[in-house]
């Protein structure tokens, strides 16, 4: 890429307060972005929910896993290997991994336009689907416009700039699906959705980037590129599989309706992970840069791992536990039965935002193998499960594939404990089973009309948690000297 300039921050020598001090102002800046989307998305979706129905949204929902599918294969594990280079990589490289991109880019968006799209809609017997994964493929082609510019800004640590593209990229979606949807046009709505979620974020990372886009002729340098982001993309392939698994099994073999139900339930839940997500990608930078350093490396997880336990305990399974009030309040009567999914996707949803950091840990000490290991079993276990459950439990399958699934996690504890230190999971485990009696009691109680009960189990829970734990106290003060530091 013939602009590419020198990173603004040098944050390659591992100096530790500069690592810390801009993994904190990039997880407010994401945490903004994460914030302010949250907002949109689900003001947008309450619209769209209204407006169109589950048996419509199911539709959609296909398309966006298109979509999402789409944009990380074209990714090819670039990005993850661009951010963890030891040192910044060079134009030559950019140009070459921005040629490989271009290619993956034509020739699956290509092949899901004219043969995937005219195919699903004979599967699923609807036609629309076949506009919307069109569409999708469309929005998808410009993934390989943004991929690179984004890596490039996450590896200067420049969240800011991430979190004002990936915020572009909520806003257009739901703007124009409401808009159209509001004028009667929803199908046609959601079409221009994802064709504009892949373009405006594409061009404003071009711009925000400062990469203006080239190619190479060098093949050395490209089979450098793959090799070095080839336990990603394996990763990422075992990611796809997983991903597939909903539209292909629910879609078909319990309806779009029970699919739109379970996906949405999720699209809500997973919008609580913002902060687990957060601490992911900045986790990966920072940690890359203390991976020589396995004191640092190994105070810094146990850090993370402490403050998403405090947050995540109360908040994902809080919200889970109020499900049968605000559910049906938002939604009506069609979405009837999403609160029970949501109750079982709060366990295994919970688990990732722990085990993120783990996944962290792991890739940026280059045990990607492992992770794929991980994934593969997720895979294997994920589409056994809910082929031989989404016929009878119908949305239900998807959280129940999930909790089974999550098994496979084991692998990420054994590889943390082999490759990385020690840890302590007993408080951890203790926690987490204590949290889930009393999401389940409250859940109980809030669908009996008791809704008061949540709001005094857990502020209960979370007290006592920080009175009794040395660990949670120190983090708590930790975080809050840091956040007090930042706003002087």
């Amino acid at each position: 890429m013939d602009s590419y300039k020198a990173e603004k921050v040098d944050v390659s020598s591992g100096d530790a307060g500069a690592v810390k001090g801009l993994a904190f102002k990039g997880g407010k800046a994401l945490f903004l972005r994460h914030l302010s989307g949250f907002a949109v998305n689900f003001t947008g979706g309450i619209v769209l929910a209204r407006l169109l129905g589950p048996e419509v949204l199911g539709l959609y929902f296909i398309s966006y896993t298109v979509f999402v599918i789409l944009r990380q294969f074209i990714d090819l594990g670039i990005g993850v290997h661009i951010i963890r280079l030891p040192s910044n990589p060079s134009p030559a490289e950019y140009k070459s991994a921005f040629t490989l991109q271009q290619a993956a880019a034509l020739a699956a968006c290509f092949f899901t336009a004219f043969v995937v799209s005219p195919s699903a809609a004979s599967w699923y017997g609807h036609e629309e689907i076949g506009l919307l994964i069109a569409s999708a493929a469309a929005g998808g082609y410009f993934s390989s416009w943004q991929s690179l510019p984004l890596s490039k800004l996450e590896r200067e640590m420049d969240y800011k700039k991430v979190g004002l593209i990936e915020f572009v990229e909520v806003l257009v979606f739901n703007a124009s699906a409401v808009i159209l949807a509001w004028k009667g046009a929803g199908v046609a709505g959601l079409a221009v959705g994802n064709l504009l979620r892949g373009l405006v974020p594409a061009l404003m990372a071009l711009w925000l980037g400062r990469l203006t886009p080239g190619f190479s002729k060098d093949r050395a340098s490209m089979a450098s590129v793959i090799k070095g982001a080839s336990p990603v993309l394996g990763i990422n392939l075992s990611i796809w599989v997983i991903m597939a698994a909903p539209p292909v099994l629910v879609g078909k073999l319990s309806g779009p309706k029970a699919l739109g139900i379970a996906q949405l339930a999720y699209s809500l839940m997973s919008s609580t992970m913002f902060v687990s997500s957060i601490f992911q990608r900045v986790g990966l930078t920072s940690l890359a840069k203390f991976q020589d350093d396995p004191v640092r490396f190994n105070k810094a997880v146990k850090g993370m791992v402490q403050l998403l336990f405090i947050i995540y305990i109360p908040l994902t399974m809080g919200v889970a536990s109020l499900s049968p009030w605000w559910a049906p309040f938002i939604y009506g009567s069609e979405w009837a039965g999403m609160d029970g999914v949501i109750l079982i996707a709060a366990l295994p949803l919970t688990a990732v935002a722990l085990l993120t950091v783990f996944l962290s840990a792991l890739l940026s000490k280059g045990h990607a193998s492992l992770v794929l290991k991980q994934s593969i079993l997720h895979a294997v276990i994920y589409w056994t499960v809910m082929a031989l459950t989404a016929s009878s439990l119908g949305a239900l399958s998807v959280p129940v594939t999930h909790t089974a699934a999550m098994t496979a996690g084991c692998l990420f504890i054994y590889g943390y404990s082999k490759y990385c230190g020690p840890f302590d999971y007993a408080p951890l485990a203790a926690g987490f089973l204590s949290g889930a009696a009393i999401m389940a009691i409250s859940w109980f109680s809030a669908k009996a009309g008791y809704v008061f009960v949540p709001f005094i189990l857990w502020p209960a829970f979370a007290g006592l948690y920080i009175l009794f734990s040395v660990s949670a106290r120190e983090t708590v003060a930790m975080f809050m000297n840091s956040l007090r530091g930042e706003l002087r």
